[in-house]
């Protein structure tokens, strides 16, 4: 087919069917960052990264130390929680994106799936940079991680209605385990007039129950990718708006992919990766320049040779 446009119209990139040639360059750029995470930075190194003592991670270990017992050894545990989380997310990101590379081989190929693996990339990105975020004093985030881990234990409850006694059981002690530990780290509830936990309070900072995903996404990731949760989430979704448009495409025969949504979806993972090395970097005191200027260097070039293909004559 040609995808040579009338003279003096814009042409649309990519609003061209999926190219295998395309999708094995996808899933190269996508396995190529992956290594480049692990080569910048090791997310289970936390050894490594202790050893800086400049480090604003080892700066708020110093500043928990200071405090008098209990306190110090309760707060530590939800210091260390904040780790843990944050890692848990990542390495589920990083999962997704090894799942993306294999669903944009698909023969036939995939329709709306990339964009819903790459949304899942981008949420656990997310997570971390939350829990993470350098601009915030130790307080705020421990504040963060109370309102977050205390909604994962209701949503916890909330599933095992549905699974039986021995569940439910299981539920309620976690949820009192999560209930003791805040109240031993001092954090106290916020409510609002109706009663309705809303967040908490650690010595003055406050946090909500959890992260507003969509603001978060704006804030957080490069400023090169515009709307990234939006994009995703009417594929993620299944809203008609956006997946009609398959359809569409398909004269109303099934469903027919385009290289659009392939290259959205490994835009979005692509500067995930890239935020989650940064804010990993600015935590652990790692410098990590030298990687991130490697994978914008590596981003440009994909973007350059996906256009060659997508519209080869």
């Amino acid at each position: 087919m040609s995808d040579v446009m009338p003279e003096g119209e814009a042409i649309r990139l990519f609003t061209v069917p999926i190219r295998e040639e395309l999708a094995q360059e996808a899933a190269s750029i996508l396995a190529g960052f992956r290594d480049l995470a692990d080569q910048t930075l090791d997310v289970e190194d936390t050894d490594a990264y202790a050893q800086n003592t400049a480090a604003l991670f080892r700066r708020e270990a110093a500043e928990i130390a200071t405090l008098g017992e209990p306190l110090r050894s309760e707060r530590q545990s939800l210091h260390g929680l904040l780790l843990d989380t944050a890692g848990l997310t990542t390495n589920n990101a990083l999962d997704h994106v090894r799942a993306l590379e294999h669903d944009i081989l698909m023969q036939p190929p995939p329709v709306w799936s990339p964009l819903t693996l790459s949304r899942v990339v981008m949420e656990g990105v997310l997570f971390a940079e939350y829990l993470f975020d350098p601009r915030i004093p130790l307080n705020k985030r421990l504040a963060r991680l109370a309102g977050m881990w205390m909604t994962d234990a209701t949503h916890v409850q909330k599933m095992a209605a549905a699974l039986g006694p021995e569940e439910q059981a299981h539920a309620a002690d976690m949820l009192a385990y999560v209930e003791d530990c805040l109240r031993k780290c001092q954090a106290t509830e916020r409510r609002n007039p109706n009663g309705k936990l809303i967040g908490y309070n650690i010595d003055g900072e406050t946090a909500p129950m959890d992260m507003n995903i969509t603001e978060r996404a704006a804030a957080a990731m490069p400023d090169w990718l515009p709307a990234p949760y939006r994009l995703t989430s009417g594929a993620a979704h299944n809203r008609p708006w956006m997946i009609g448009r398959a359809s569409a495409l398909a004269g109303g025969e099934g469903l027919v992919g385009e290289a659009a949504t392939v290259m959205a979806a490994v835009m979005v993972a692509l500067g995930a990766v890239e935020t989650v090395v940064k804010v990993f970097g600015e935590y652990f005191g790692v410098d990590v320049g030298d990687g991130l200027q490697q994978m914008e260097e590596e981003r440009n070039l994909f973007l350059y040779r996906a256009i060659g293909i997508a519209h080869q004559q």
